[in-house]
């Protein structure tokens, strides 16, 4: 877990840094798209979130992540969570679907907001969906239907990444 979150760091931190130099953000006042920066990076838990405690609170680790919840054994529930996060297949914020239209969502926020707070979030949270299906991608795990479609796939979400980057 450690060396994940760690990995995960030094993809944000190389990226913002990389928006700093490309776009001369050299101010103090630009504090709000970092921040926001971090706050993207919890979003994709909010899928499992979602997923353990809405969609299926059926299920066994549901109810043994909601058990240490009432109980509040919070670092327990997320220890739980991470051990588990590979048996949830039907998220729903990790679907090609949803990436596409949130690919949407990031140029529409980080082209027209002035909000440094959300375009930081979005452009974070798109890290994340890129840092997700790279490790789909070196596990020769297919996203799509071939593996053609799913380099084409991956390729573009990397250059929409720099892409965003620039519009920051």
């Amino acid at each position: 877990m450690r060396k994940e979150i760690i990995n995960i760091l030094l993809f944000w931190l190389s990226y913002f840094i990389f928006i700093t130099i490309v776009n001369r953000l050299y101010s103090f006042s630009y504090w709000p798209l970092y921040v926001g920066g971090l706050f993207g990076l919890l979003m994709p838990n909010l899928d499992h979130l979602l997923h353990v405690f809405v969609f299926k609170p059926q299920e066994l680790t549901s109810q043994r992540v909601s058990q240490l919840v009432q109980n509040k054994q919070y670092k327990e529930a997320i220890i739980l969570l991470y051990d588990t996060k590979n048996e949830r297949k039907d998220l729903i914020f990790h679907t090609v679907q949803f990436q596409i239209i949130f690919s949407i969502l990031t140029f529409w926020v980080v082209s027209s907001s002035g909000n440094l707070f959300a375009r930081g979030l979005v452009l974070s949270y798109y890290l994340c969906f890129v840092i997700f299906n790279l490790k789909k991608f070196v596990n020769k795990e297919l996203i799509l239907d071939n593996e053609d479609s799913t380099r084409i796939y991956f390729a573009a979400m990397v250059l929409a990444l720099f892409i965003f980057g620039f519009l920051v």
